[in-house]
């Protein structure tokens, strides 16, 4: 009974935080793509698709700082009505209240931890690779006009296309020191994404090769792929991922991420400490309290990034303790 009324206290004021912080900071990744798509043509799905590749860090931000302050908000306005003060006269002791704030935090930071860990790195890989996709492509970008267009060292041209089909293809290829001036007339055409590999399919192809006699050959169908090159970084396994950790910029993501996700289970103490209140003689200063933790958690961590699980040992563990002592002092030792 007491863990849904205090669970429905608290989502309400979670959910008015997250989206909150999640609304501003996707803005953040809106002026990103805004500035990808000055090189690269994005349709609304594809918009889509490299929003939801971001947003996976955002949720890592945003959520372990959204679960601090709703935890304040939500027992400082118990405090202030007077639930806190009766639900202790109804006697139920304030580890009640922390057991059940505990479960969820520990949940919350296990989902996090695992988003650090796995999903991170996979979003990182998918998002590399849909920009060298698009960039790839947008280097051809094909377009069907009178005049033709130079591709490279290569002269496209093609007078009509309708459903991904060129029609009356003409490609004219220069004279190198490998290969002797040509011209491609093909009736069709179409660009191909074969795993993740783009080619240009021609089909009913005519080739005038210029030699000191002029040669020509017909074949059926040749998949133009020197036209277009495509660097493609990968899926990179989880493991090798994270295998070189103890690189600085490896390093720095670990523990940023690590330190975020446990950044739940390490507040809730310091969080009850500071918003269980007698409402008619504390002040539960509130905005200085949530000030002076995170600088406690977020300097050392910001100054120790190169020394990974050390940093993320002593960290939790000092931050951990400081929670600790507040709520033992401030709240067990009163109530």
């Amino acid at each position: 009974m007491i863990k849904k009324y205090l669970f429905r206290q608290f989502i309400s004021s979670f959910l008015s935080v997250f989206v909150t912080l999640f609304i501003i900071s996707s803005i953040i990744i809106l002026f990103q793509i805004a500035k990808i798509t000055s090189y690269i043509e994005l349709s609304l799905y594809e918009l889509f698709k490299l929003y939801a590749l971001m947003s996976v860090k955002l949720i890592l931000f945003t959520i372990p700082i959204s679960f601090f302050i709703s935890c304040f908000m939500c027992i400082l306005r118990l405090s202030k009505e007077n639930e806190i003060i009766m639900l202790f006269s109804l006697g139920y002791s304030p580890k009640v209240i922390l057991n059940f704030f505990n479960t969820i935090a520990i949940v919350i930071s296990t989902i996090l931890i695992i988003i650090s860990l796995i999903f991170i790195p996979i979003s990182f890989s998918l998002y590399d690779n849909f920009i060298d996709y698009k960039k790839a492509f947008s280097q051809i970008n094909l377009k069907s006009n009178n005049f033709g267009q130079k591709i490279g060292n290569y002269i496209y041209f093609s007078d009509e296309f309708n459903e991904d089909i060129y029609k009356n293809i003409i490609i004219y290829v220069p004279k190198t020191d490998e290969t002797n001036k040509q011209i491609l007339i093909a009736k069709t055409g179409k660009i191909i994404n074969d795993n993740s590999k783009i080619t240009f399919k021609l089909d009913d192809v005519k080739i005038y090769n210029f030699k000191q006699n002029l040669e020509f050959l017909q074949i059926k169908e040749l998949t133009f792929n020197s036209l277009i090159k495509s660097q493609n970084s990968g899926i990179n396994s989880i493991k090798e991922y994270w295998k070189n950790y103890k690189e600085p910029s490896k390093s720095k993501e670990l523990v940023i991420y690590i330190l975020l996700s446990l950044l739940p289970i390490t507040c809730v103490k310091f969080a009850l400490a500071f918003s269980i209140i007698s409402s008619r003689y504390e002040k539960s200063h509130e905005y200085l309290a949530i000030l002076i933790f995170l600088l406690i958690y977020l300097t050392p961590m910001s100054l120790l990034l190169q020394y990974h699980f050390y940093t993320i040992l002593l960290v939790f563990s000092i931050s951990y303790l400081i929670s600790h002592v507040c709520f033992k002092k401030k709240i067990l030792e009163k109530y």
